[in-house]
């Protein structure tokens, strides 16, 4: 496995349960560091939770409340976006025309379009775990 660029949040360790722990990460939107930002609705602070795998190095010196830096890899980064938003445009804008083709009226094909949707964010929900498995976080800079 060739070394990928990371993606690295700075983060919170706010449970530990042996080899695992869970990091808080606070996540500002682009619009946060806008000196206007009271006056807008549009910023943002969304709180992520992440479980890490531990080295036993990381183990025996992660604590809670420890201050640590969370990294991705970017390639696994893509593939959430691929997931959760790609896969999802390409279903939306086939499934319409696939309807409309049949010569469904546009409330029912776009009623169609939603139901495409929930059944594949269904199945995405069911596969939660196996696709969790392909996402790797690991921890550096521990503080």
């Amino acid at each position: 496995m060739g070394r990928d660029k990371l993606v690295s949040h700075d983060g919170v360790v706010t449970a530990k349960n042996g080899a695992r722990c869970k990091v808080s990460i606070i996540s500002h939107s682009a619009c946060s560091a806008c000196h206007a930002k009271g006056l807008c609705s549009a910023s943002e602070l969304a709180e992520k939770v992440v479980d890490v795998a531990l080295t036993p190095q990381q183990e025996a010196i992660v604590e809670v409340g420890q201050r640590v830096k969370v990294n991705l890899e970017e390639s696994m980064g893509m593939r959430a976006v691929v997931l959760a938003y790609g896969l999802p445009a390409i279903i939306l804008v086939a499934f319409l025309l696939y309807l409309h083709k049949l010569g469904f009226s546009e409330l029912e094909a776009g009623l169609g379009v939603i139901a495409a949707l929930v059944v594949y964010f269904f199945v995405l929900y069911l596969l939660r775990k196996k696709i969790g498995r392909r996402f790797h976080f690991t921890i550096t800079d521990i503080e």
